[in-house]
């Protein structure tokens, strides 16, 4: 079973920053044009020297200074003192999960494609990730979907390197919700990852989405640690 750190060093490689640099304890990240929190912050990379090199990095690029607390639950003493600093609590989320010979399954109405193609591309929609993460991943990639009237009624990505497959970009256009589609796509995408070698898939729910929780939860997902964002305004932090 993979360990917390290796899953996290993999959704480092699996969901990439055009800018990351190493310094200080850090992996301050940097996707100019890309809204993403995760493409955006700090990230604990060892023990951290001092807070005031993540902030001035941040101040630079003129962005809201954003630290991601993953794992939470090894960073406890970090997270008291951003909140010290005035930073906000912002968006938990759970890692979640499961072997992939557990919910794999064959899904004929499953398409998985290697590469990222204008239809798939068209259907998720954010064009700026597209462009600056999707197409930058350099790992194997399977963009999965379920065409429903010739068009994308939902879709998933999975990202694999070694024995760890990321799942990403889950979702399903809302006339076509709770017919099975998101169950399917992630059956047939764990099958393709435990095809390229991976044994245990993960992803990310926040916290609030019980709907996807509990999704997951069915097929055999379990948590394995959380995290959430600490967030400093551009005002608060000159």
């Amino acid at each position: 079973m993979a360990s917390i750190a290796e899953i996290e060093k993999h959704a480092v490689v699996a969901w990439p920053s055009t800018h990351a640099e190493q310094t200080g304890g850090w992996l301050l990240r940097h996707t100019p044009g890309v809204g993403k929190r995760r493409n955006n912050s700090a990230l604990p990379a060892g023990p951290v020297v001092s807070v005031d090199s993540a902030e001035a990095f941040y101040r630079e690029h003129d962005m809201p200074v954003t630290v991601q607390i993953s794992p939470a639950e090894e960073h406890a003493e970090l997270d008291a003192v951003l909140a010290a600093r005035g930073y906000r609590h912002d968006a938990p989320t759970l890692v979640l999960t499961a072997p992939a010979a557990v919910v794999a399954a064959p899904e004929p109405s499953v398409t998985i494609e290697t590469r990222l193609s204008p239809a798939w591309r068209a259907a998720y929609g954010n064009e700026a990730v597209s462009e600056h993460v999707l197409q930058r991943i350099g790992v194997a990639t399977g963009f999965a979907s379920i065409t429903v009237d010739s068009g994308i009624a939902a879709l998933g990505l999975f990202v694999v390197a070694g024995p760890l497959s990321g799942v990403f970009c889950m979702a399903t256009a809302p006339e076509h919700r709770r017919r099975g589609h998101a169950a399917a796509i992630l059956r047939a995408g764990a099958a393709w990852s435990a095809g390229r070698g991976a044994d245990m898939l993960y992803l990310q729910v926040e916290d609030d989405n019980e709907g996807a929780r509990g999704l997951y939860g069915k097929l055999g997902f379990t948590r394995s640690h959380s995290y959430h964002y600490r967030v400093l305004s551009t005002e608060e932090s000159s």
